[in-house]
């Protein structure tokens, strides 16, 4: 679901990092951030290997300037 790509790079533009990401299973994925600022933390689950993929080049790929 795009929505929640979508939420997950909110997040990181608003301050959260990936610290952990795992697949339970073939089809799930779950990310967790955390903002360090704030001391908060998010977990995301995404279905989708493909979105998972292009969570993954987002991040590497992010400008933290």
């Amino acid at each position: 679901m795009k929505d929640k790509l979508s939420h997950l790079k909110k997040l990181y533009e608003d301050g959260y990092r990936c610290i952990y990401y795992d697949s339970t299973n073939e089809n799930t994925f779950s990310v967790y951030l955390k903002n360090f600022e704030i001391e908060k933390s998010e977990v995301v689950e995404l279905q989708d290997p493909t979105e998972f993929n292009e969570l993954r080049s987002y991040i590497d790929g992010f400008n933290f300037n």
